[in-house]
């Protein structure tokens, strides 16, 4: 789950630095400059990844929060990462742990 949240991570920030170089998301569409938003969302899914092993209460957390606001930011765009993110988030709150 650790790579899937990398690679969910990664893909965000490289989307959203490509939706912003080629002016998909720009003033006269209305999103305003969220594409900034994107690119934070990738990194705060790369920092929740890192802390899977160690808290994974808060790396789900982490996930399921930059996955909403990487939507907000870049609708369809944020789709893939989007989904990454969102399982690997879903799976950790919801997992049971061996005791």
């Amino acid at each position: 789950m650790r790579k899937t949240a990398i690679t969910g991570g990664v893909l965000g920030v490289i989307i959203s630095l490509l939706v912003q170089l080629f002016a998909v998301v720009d003033d006269s569409y209305t999103f305003g400059n969220f594409g900034l938003l994107g690119i934070i969302s990738g990194i705060v899914a790369i920092v929740g990844a890192s802390l899977i092993k160690s808290r994974p209460m808060l790396a789900g957390i982490l996930l399921i929060i930059t996955t909403i606001t990487g939507v907000y930011g870049l609708s369809v765009f944020y789709i893939i990462p989007g989904i990454l993110t969102l399982i690997t988030g879903i799976y950790l709150l919801f997992k049971r742990s061996k005791q």
